[in-house]
Parts: C-alpha cells; sequence; structure tokens
C-alpha cells in the first residue's frame, strides 16, 4: 500500500509526484478541507520562451529536474 499526496483539478485526480498505478487497482480517496492554491495558466509564448533552443534553459548550479519543480511550484 502507498500513500500520496494530491489534488483535484475539476476534471480529474492529480498526484505529486509519480507514482506507478495499474488499470483497475483500488484506491481510498481522503477529501481534506485544505486546498492549492489557485495556478495561472501559462501562456503559449511564455512555453516558448522556456523552450527557446538560442538562450540556456536551465541557470547554473542547479540541474534539471530540480529547476522544472521550481517552475512547478511558481505556477
Amino acid at each position: 500500500m502507498l500513500s500520496v499526496n494530491g489534488y483535484y483539478d475539476g476534471n480529474g485526480y492529480v498526484t505529486e509526484g509519480n507514482i506507478a498505478v495499474k488499470t483497475n487497482q483500488k484506491v481510498i480517496i481522503t477529501l481534506l478541507d485544505d486546498y492549492v492554491p489557485v495556478r495561472p495558466h501559462r501562456s503559449i509564448s511564455e512555453i516558448k520562451s522556456y523552450m527557446d533552443g538560442s538562450k540556456k534553459s536551465v541557470p547554473d548550479g542547479i540541474s534539471t529536474v530540480d529547476y522544472i519543480r521550481q517552475l512547478r511550484e511558481e505556477a
């Protein structure tokens, strides 16, 4: 058995972290009285600027994975 954090996005449940779930695997869902902050949607131009190959995408001194985590937290 595994316990994970997540949230309901209005359409489905989103887990925080990578987990392997099999089709038809049973789950227990507990709804809490806490809420995640609303994340602003990124525009296409903002997304393209992150993907621009002419600039260095990840700052020095941080791994790509950690940088992506930071971007998700800021979103």
